[in-house]
């Protein structure tokens, strides 16, 4: 069965029919980087690895580093096989002549060094125009931490361009029957380091991040019937949220991660239930026929985007967070699910169907404008990264459903492989 149709609905009313074998493997190519952003040419090459230097430490924090450069959203990186035409030169007005020549605006150099039992970075990011430092900096970490400075180091050059720091210190939530059942599994962005998180040995669905990354909210099947619970990945703490009867799923945070949305059938009809993630008890914020579910929260929170089969079939809605002005957003096409914001509450992501499969859409959430990314097999479950620069998904491409997220151009890359793995959701925030 498709992975969205188990998310949602099967569920709840089991009445969907899953969509038809993948089919070739062909490339999607998205631009999910704001309109306007202009990129910046970066000459990047590689750091000067001093000697004493254990060599996986540094290849490690290279191809890392080298990974999250080229996904970077604002950075185009100067191609490498062009960098042998530069000669050096001692003068530095001359040196950076020569690289504007090969199209870099902006230079970054830098040493790798073992001092003690830590790893030394140093990176400099040089204005080729103006021959200033735009970016300077010392970082140290245990020698088998250089993903982590990688990961730091890119972030800072991303801040230096948008004035935000990059995606590449977040994590990305799943579920994976790589060691038996579905379970809670948590990986880097680019699926390095996959740990699972559960062992309950039952049904877990739906996991999403607190705004802050420190829990999950998720519904499992541990005490027998669907029910919230909320984990704290790092301490391994594993609360009950709710179980009062009837179907609980698809819970999301609020952005001030006090409450959450959720769709529950406890009163007869699945609808869609707000609470406190503290105490207290739902209060119901649907009550239109049809199913109310997958509710996800705007990043302002005066918002909460909805699936609802009150028109007949799957469609996203929107509501005020109190259930007031409710409004359909999506009309091309007859089935709409699990839709998810951007950071700028400008977006809204979600699967859609195409003839017999089904395809990640984007929606303008002013004037509802679809895009639909056409690929190979049944995508779904879309989210964003921190920045909004990156999707990850699911798709059976490949034959089994996997993990894919597309990079700053829209390119695709596969983050998992072993097992059946769906579900993706992304830290809002950098751990």
């Amino acid at each position: 069965m498709s992975t969205t149709m188990f998310r949602t609905f099967a569920i709840l009313v089991m009445t969907f029919a899953a969509a038809g074998p993948a089919a070739s493997q062909d490339e999607i190519y998205l631009e999910i980087t704001q309109p306007g952003l202009r990129r910046v040419a970066v000459a990047a090459p590689p750091l000067m690895i001093l000697p004493g230097t254990p060599a996986d430490a540094a290849r490690g924090f290279q191809e890392t580093f080298d990974r999250d450069l080229a996904a970077a959203a604002p950075i185009s990186v100067v191609d490498r096989q062009l960098y042998a035409l530069v000669e050096d030169d001692p003068r530095p007005e001359v040196l950076h002549q020569r690289w504007r020549a090969i199209g870099a605006q902006f230079l970054l150099t830098g040493t790798v060094v073992r001092a003690g039992g830590q790893l030394v970075v140093e990176a400099r990011l040089v204005d080729l125009v103006s021959g200033e430092f735009a970016f300077a900096k010392r970082y140290r970490a245990g020698i088998t931490a250089s993903p982590v400075v990688a990961h730091t180091l890119a972030n800072d050059i991303v801040q230096v361009f948008t004035g935000r720091p990059g995606p590449f210190l977040s994590r990305i939530g799943f579920i994976s029957d790589r060691a038996g059942g579905p379970e809670l599994w948590v990986m880097d962005w680019d699926g390095a380091n996959p740990k699972q998180l559960t062992k309950h040995g039952t049904i877990a669905l739906a996991p999403t991040w607190s705004p802050d990354g420190k829990k999950m909210v998720f519904t499992s099947y541990l005490r027998g019937t669907p029910a919230l619970f909320v984990l704290t990945p790092h301490e391994g703490y594993l609360r009950l949220l709710w179980d009062k009867g009837g179907v609980n799923s698809s819970a999301t945070f609020s952005p001030d991660g006090d409450r959450i949305a959720f769709a529950s059938s406890v009163d007869g009809n699945t609808d869609i239930y707000v609470m406190s993630v503290e105490d207290g008890e739902p209060r119901r914020l649907t009550t239109a026929r049809g199913i109310d579910t997958q509710p996800s929260w705007a990043p302002n929170g005066r918002q909460i985007a909805f699936t609802s089969t009150r028109s007949g079939t799957p469609q996203i809605y929107l509501m005020d967070a109190d259930g007031s002005n409710v409004r359909r957003l999506s009309f091309e096409g007859g089935f709409h699910d699990e839709a998810t914001w951007s950071q700028d509450g400008t977006r809204i992501a979600c699967t859609t169907k195409v003839g017999n499969k089904f395809q990640i859409a984007t929606i303008d959430t002013v004037t509802g404008d679809q895009t639909v990314i056409p690929g190979p097999g049944n995508n779904e479950s879309p989210c964003f990264s921190p920045d909004g620069s990156m999707l990850a998904f699911a798709s059976d491409r490949t034959g089994t459903p996997q993990i894919f997220i597309t990079d700053s151009d829209g390119v695709p890359h596969q983050l998992t492989s072993e097992g059946k793995n769906h579900s993706p959701t992304w830290t809002s925030a950098s751990q």
